[in-house]
């Protein structure tokens, strides 16, 4: 029988073995204003960074300021980070490493979309937003959904398969 002592211990091991897996990941980092390949289709490959070096806490600081609320493109040490991608009601688009809780990684977009909403500076309004946790996964084109086309192909299913 494992003692409650024991159990911490590994249950520390597995927090700093899944915590240190996830400070390698690697996202794509540009924008689309300074470099028209990060927009979409996305033309990149050159792009991808370290989500916990220095370089991608300073791009940013530098390039993301005047679009970004502060608490969203800030770091702040050790926390867990992951690719987003954001495309601004401009059509500009950032790829970009951003601290995200774990427990929700999602919290990032919906804080930015919401912080935005009241603006009337359309650079700064956010259109789409997107966090993912692998390797990469920031260079996929938005996809946007569409409720009418799918309650169509779901009533056109339906019907197909009744026959």
């Amino acid at each position: 029988m494992t003692s409650p002592v024991g159990k911490r211990l590994v249950h520390t091991r597995y927090h700093a073995v899944t915590t240190s897996s996830r400070s390698c990941l690697k996202c794509y980092q540009c924008n689309s204003e300074q470099d028209p390949a990060c927009g979409d289709p996305f033309k990149g490959s050159k792009h991808v960074v370290d989500c916990m070096s220095q370089d991608s806490v300073n791009y940013n600081t530098l390039y993301l300021r005047s679009i970004l609320p502060a608490e969203v493109f800030s770091s702040v040490v050790g926390a867990p980070r992951y690719c987003h991608k954001i495309v601004m009601q401009t059509g500009a688009v950032v790829r970009t490493c951003l601290d995200a809780n774990p427990a929700d990684i999602n919290h990032t977009c919906r804080s930015m979309e919401s912080s935005k909403m009241n603006t009337a500076d359309p650079s700064k309004k956010i259109k789409y937003c997107s966090v993912c946790d692998k390797d990469t996964c920031n260079a996929a084109t938005s996809m946007s959904f569409s409720l009418p086309l799918a309650t169509l192909a779901l009533v056109a299913t339906y019907l197909f398969c009744k026959q």
